[in-house]
């Protein structure tokens, strides 16, 4: 079941904030910036897609406290430190709304689901009928946790393997794995090849073409984010500021797909 459960509440404050609190701050963990980026506990992969860290930005400190700290403040601290959770984009801002551990375990299961719901990246009502079963089964659903992403989708394509979905794919071990799976770049798609999203040099979107109109495809690494079915224009256009390179098995170029791509999108 997705959850927002965590240990520890974190929250990202400028030095400004950090002096106004550093009265209250004697019986919790305060890290630099720096240092948190590298902390194996505070920053680790749940706690980093549910705050979503590599978008929030200047911040100096992030406060690492026992639920319910937040809620012994007196008003004008909690309200301090709400407002520097919007300034700095903690996705655990929800509206006005601080999603706190103490707030978290306040809820009912359905309550906490609903307000995950909340986040969930939506997706286009397509008929997913004619298919490949082995898509139609994965379309629409969301990941009970972080972690599979784009990469490891398209490389369930390729191989047919589910645990592959699950998996969080760097860049390079995706490349090297279609390269094992005999998948070689060329100039046009065909049925069954992979789409690779660069920007400036660097691997950053993939998605496994089904057809010439539609491919299987997950927007990111998040359990916000759904495996799905999705049209090729539309993912096109997601990713408009990239060059794409098409990589197929060159065993199927009988096989070719005509995408619509442009040639100016061409890497």
């Amino acid at each position: 079941m997705r959850t927002f459960e965590q240990e520890k509440d974190l929250f990202f404050i400028d030095s400004s904030a950090y002096n106004l609190l550093t009265e209250h701050l004697k019986t919790t963990v305060v890290c630099p910036k720096d240092e948190f980026k590298g902390h194996i506990l505070y920053k680790n992969f749940h706690v980093s897609n549910c705050h979503r860290t590599w978008r929030i930005a200047d911040y100096d400190y992030v406060i690492v406290a026992q639920p319910g700290w937040y809620e012994g403040l007196n008003d004008e601290m909690q309200q301090l430190i709400l407002e520097e959770q919007k300034r700095t984009g903690s996705r655990l801002m929800l509206g006005d709304l601080l999603i706190t551990q103490n707030f978290w375990r306040s809820l009912s299961t359905e309550q906490q689901q609903k307000l995950i719901h909340l986040y969930d990246e939506p997706i286009e009502d397509i008929d997913i009928s004619n298919m490949p079963e082995r898509f139609q089964r994965l379309h629409g659903k969301f990941p009970e946790e972080h972690g599979g992403n784009c990469f490891a989708a398209a490389l369930y394509g390729v191989a047919d393997e589910s645990f592959l979905l699950e998996e969080w794919v760097h860049s390079q071990s995706f490349l090297d794995m279609l390269e094992r799976n005999h998948l070689k770049r060329f100039d046009r798609a065909t049925k069954d090849s992979v789409l690779v999203f660069e920007q400036d040099g660097v691997v950053v979107h993939a998605c496994y073409v089904i057809d010439d109109t539609y491919c299987f495809n997950k927007s990111g690494q998040t359990f916000f984010n759904p495996w799905h079915i999705a049209r090729i224009d539309k993912v096109m256009e997601d990713w408009d500021d990239c060059k794409v390179m098409f990589f197929c098995d060159p065993d199927k170029l009988d096989e070719l797909v005509y995408l619509g791509i442009d040639d100016k999108q061409v890497a």
